[in-house]
């Protein structure tokens, strides 16, 4: 099949490479070309519309948007997580009448906001407490109300916590392997919430999986494990034979107490996929690559 990918960043190109083994046709879209993709790239601005609007001459038969603000230390509360939902929008108002078969939207965990206990998709509520969060919810309400009549198919795939080689360093697993093999003291902010963690490969082993299966409108991208920072901290120092050491009188931090988890009867699993790493298996992978 004829897939557009829109970005080229860490799940947007392990997704491609996933696809292009699979034999699709792929060709990607984004700002700037990465180099560890082996397809046509075509580089522009997804909010200068109008020239965006002229790849959709290739006529795909899919569409994935992984395209969203994401950069560390600023995402959660940056205006531009606005221009992205208007990108979002404009997306779908043009595909409406199209002749695209499916198009595949990657949400996020974030939107459940604060949870007592697991979120599944289509059941939990989604209460955002970000920016960022508040704007993936609206942009999926209007998506999935302008598609509403369509003959497009709609994946919203909400994902938990990615992680795979080549992440940027200043992400929580390869901030805390740097630190541990540099002798850097680490000392954690957050050590009460739980997070679900989900390999690269196998996000892009779901989005397979949606493609050539019925699955409702909302799914999420998890484990349904899930682990805190301290245990993550401690499965690391195992891994890699080294102690962190805080300086005298220094402690971690007890945190919010969240809870980002996808619940183990979310529909992507009830529809039969289910992922293949677990934290200790992703972790050697990221470890030896």
């Amino acid at each position: 099949m004829k897939i557009l990918v829109i970005g080229s960043g860490l799940i947007a190109s392990s997704i491609v490479k996933r696809l292009a083994f699979e034999g699709h046709d792929l060709l990607v879209y984004s700002r700037s070309v990465n180099p560890t993709i082996h397809c046509t790239q075509l580089q522009g601005n997804i909010f200068e519309f109008g020239e965006f609007s002229k790849v959709l001459i290739w006529k795909p038969d899919i569409i994935i948007h992984t395209a969203w603000i994401t950069t560390p230390g600023i995402y959660k509360d940056d205006v531009s997580n606005l221009e992205y939902t208007k990108f979002t929008l404009q997306l779908a108002q043009y595909i409406h009448n199209s002749d695209v078969e499916h198009l595949i939207i990657l949400g996020t965990c974030a939107e459940y906001g604060h949870q007592n206990g697991p979120s599944t998709a289509g059941i939990t509520n989604l209460t955002p407490s970000t920016l960022y969060a508040e704007q993936k919810v609206v942009a999926f309400q209007a998506v999935k109300e302008i598609l509403h009549e369509s003959t497009t198919r709609l994946t919203w795939a909400r994902v938990f916590y990615p992680y795979g080689p080549n992440q940027d360093q200043k992400r929580l697993i390869p901030y805390l392997i740097h630190s541990l093999k540099s002798g850097i003291p680490v000392q954690l902010a957050d050590t009460s919430s739980m997070h679900d963690w989900v390999t690269t490969r196998d996000i892009s082993s779901a989005i397979s999986w949606i493609i050539s299966n019925q699955v409702p409108i909302e799914v999420d991208i998890g484990t349904s494990f899930g682990f805190t920072n301290l245990e993550l901290l401690i499965t690391l120092e195992n891994f890699l034979q080294v102690k962190n050491l805080l300086p005298a009188g220094s402690e971690h931090v007890f945190g919010q107490n969240d809870f980002f988890v996808a619940g183990k009867n979310s529909p992507l699993f009830t529809s039969g996929w289910s992922p293949s790493d677990s934290l200790a298996s992703g972790l050697e992978w990221v470890l030896g690559s």
